[in-house]
């Protein structure tokens, strides 16, 4: 009896150390996960380890298949969206995104550029800068911000670079030039326009044409945009001064006070 009491203690002692070995291992293999995760972070972090800057060659490997996670840059800044995996996994339709900047065809819809300009955007219209703006808004409402990407518009220290500051200049310029047009709009708002086969094209005004809703009908004419190479169609509210600019033509063959104009193409 003596002995059995023995052999069971031995056997109990024996899962006891079993058990305390499989522990040690598990938290062992945890603590190694957790340091290659602090190291992998440490890495891409600048000296004053306050942002975590990605060079082109490194950002490239979160593709989903050389690294798990999917990370993509707008305007240089990076971008985890592995969340919505469904849209950017390898045969999705904006997988092109993954793995570079490729801010460019946000706007152009070129999703075959492998340009060293698929990031460059300087060149691109008001509208299309504003549009990108907001891209990156919905992305960092969206998706988890990662830090910078070290190239066109951050250095490796990721501070802004001359590109970027002439990128922010830009949009500055472009957020005055937008209300501006705005506050155009309301002045001249646009033309209702329609057509057909028959009469050619149709301008008309109405209280609310253009989406501009107001308390006047005003006259369809044409209104020439320096540096635009056609003039377009604005309603022009006669109880105004219509000579008020040399850049206002009537339509021809409409009558002066007609709400309504038949232009022959």
């Amino acid at each position: 009896m003596y002995l059995r009491e023995i052999l069971l203690m031995y056997l109990n002692y024996k899962f006891i150390v079993a058990g305390v070995i499989i522990l040690m291992g598990i938290l062992y293999k945890k603590y190694e996960h957790d340091n290659s995760f602090v190291a992998e972070i440490n890495k891409h972090t600048n000296k004053n380890h306050s942002k975590i800057v990605l060079s082109h060659d490194e950002l490239s490997h979160y593709n989903g298949i050389d690294h798990d996670r999917l990370y993509l840059a707008v305007l240089g800044h990076v971008f985890d969206v592995t969340i919505g995996n469904k849209h950017y996994k390898k045969g999705s339709a904006y997988n092109y995104f993954i793995g570079k900047d490729g801010s460019r065809a946000l706007v152009t819809g070129d999703f075959k550029d492998e340009s060293h300009l698929k990031d460059h955007i300087l060149d691109l219209h008001c509208n299309d800068l504003l549009t990108l703006l907001n891209w990156r808004q919905t992305y960092k409402k969206k998706y988890t911000f990662v830090g910078f990407l070290n190239g066109r518009y951050y250095d490796d220290q990721g501070k802004e670079t001359n590109y970027m500051k002439e990128v922010k200049n830009r949009i500055k310029q472009c957020k005055v030039e937008k209300i501006k047009a705005e506050q155009e709009n309301i002045k001249y708002p646009p033309c209702n326009i329609a057509w057909n086969v028959d009469e050619g094209s149709k301008v008309w005004c109405t209280k609310s044409s253009g989406g501009i809703k107001r308390d006047w009908v005003g006259v369809p004419r044409q209104l020439y945009t320096p540096g635009e190479e056609k003039p377009r169609c604005v309603c022009i509210n006669l109880a105004e001064d219509e000579s008020s600019t040399s850049l206002i033509k009537m339509y021809d063959n409409c009558p002066h006070t007609s709400t309504t104009c038949i232009v022959n193409n």
